[in-house]
């Protein structure tokens, strides 16, 4: 009984049914254009706070930095 619930007729149609998934998928990929340009945001600004930081670090400690640096993006490009 649920089940013929669920899909009577007199509430909704296929057609309607289908409108709504066409619906739901164009509004699923807004929300992902909308999270990728929000992670590219995330991206420069993390891209930016790194610029600033270098900018503080001593001469002397600067080549300790882009080795911990390297080390990184290392680990990072090999799942370590």
């Amino acid at each position: 009984m649920y089940n013929q619930n669920l899909f009577n007729q007199n509430y909704i149609n296929e057609t309607q049914y289908n409108e709504l998934l066409k619906q739901k998928a164009y509004l699923d990929k807004i929300q992902f254009e909308m999270d990728q340009q929000k992670e590219i945001g995330n991206m420069l600004k993390a891209l930016n706070d790194y610029f600033n930081a270098s900018q503080k670090i001593a001469p002397q400690y600067q080549q300790d930095a882009f080795n911990l640096c390297v080390l990184e993006i290392y680990r990072r490009l090999n799942g370590k």
